[in-house]
């Protein structure tokens, strides 16, 4: 049975996560595992401490309990909790274990709302993990349900993996899916176009190389997909948080640092997910068919230049 794990922590963080997740179990039977790590670490040997463990795993539980109500879905629902002062170590650690389709967690209350930042339980477990992470951002609610989907695509594998997922949960929820590329033309040593200039964008050889790529994707997806294709000229990270406003969930590849995959905030999906108005799901580098167990088999996205 697919899981979607959610980490949650009785704040009002988890209420994003736990909506989010819910939606996303729709039409599926998945099993939603509600995680709390609590700060204890085993490996340290204290024998003397066993009474506050005790106390620490029963107020983790009786968070877990409390939030089991919440969750709006028709599949299974089960609680984990964790010895660890790492949150993320935790989920992570769950995630391996369990099998994990997806880890889901609200972002954090540092900053300004709706932020994500460096040190924080989404940056730490996008370093490394498993499965695609959603990240929830704080603020007012989301919709009752994922009706527009927005995914960045730069001709990558890793934005293959992302459109992979994105197209997966489309059909699944059917949803509309908007596949967007955004050109930087200074960033490849291009001439400035005006934008808005539709005959001069069209007739740019990188732009009009691009819009045929996009078109190919598109005629490439299952005919049950309901998706529209944009190129956008500008600074990806600019234009993709700025998609984001216009979304229910927004779904972005990373092409990881180092051999663990690891999602930098200083990259672009970094940077989106710190600033996005919607859900994120972030597909880390090395996994090219995410959420096929979850949502079944998807389109392999042609991510050649």
């Amino acid at each position: 049975m697919p899981k979607i794990i959610v980490g949650v922590d009785g704040s009002d963080r988890s209420d994003g996560a736990l909506a989010l997740a819910s939606r996303l179990a729709k039409g599926t039977s998945a099993e939603i595992v509600l995680a709390r790590a609590y700060p204890y670490d085993d490996t340290a040997g204290h024998p003397g401490d066993s009474s506050r463990r005790h106390e620490l795993r029963e107020d983790a539980q009786q968070t877990l309990d409390r939030l089991c109500d919440r969750v709006q879905a028709p599949g299974h629902v089960s609680t984990r909790t964790i010895a660890d002062p790492s949150p993320a170590r935790a989920l992570h650690t769950l995630a391996v274990q369990e099998g994990a389709s997806l880890i889901v967690i609200g972002s954090s209350h540092r900053g300004a709302v709706g932020r994500v930042f460096a040190g924080t339980t989404a940056e730490r477990l996008l370093h490394g993990a498993p499965c695609p992470v959603a990240v929830v951002p704080r603020g007012p609610a989301h919709g009752e349900s994922i009706s527009r989907i927005a995914v960045g695509w730069d001709r990558s594998v890793e934005s293959g993996a992302a459109v992979n997922a994105a197209t997966a949960i489309a059909r699944a929820l059917q949803s509309e899916l908007r596949i967007v590329e955004v050109l930087d033309l200074h960033r490849a040593g291009t001439p400035a176009i005006i934008p808005g200039s539709g005959a001069a964008l069209a007739a740019h050889q990188p732009a009009a190389h691009a819009r045929t790529r996009l078109e190919e994707l598109r005629a490439g997806l299952p005919p049950d997909t309901n998706a529209e294709t944009s190129l956008v000229l500008g600074d990806p990270v600019a234009e993709l948080t700025q998609l984001s406003e216009g979304a229910d969930l927004l779904v972005l590849g990373s092409r990881g640092y180092g051999p663990h995959r690891a999602v930098l905030l200083g990259g672009v999906s970094g940077r989106v997910m710190s600033r996005s108005a919607c859900p994120v799901i972030v597909v880390p580098r090395g996994i090219e068919a995410p959420l096929e167990d979850l949502l079944g088999p998807q389109v392999q996205a042609s991510a050649g230049a």
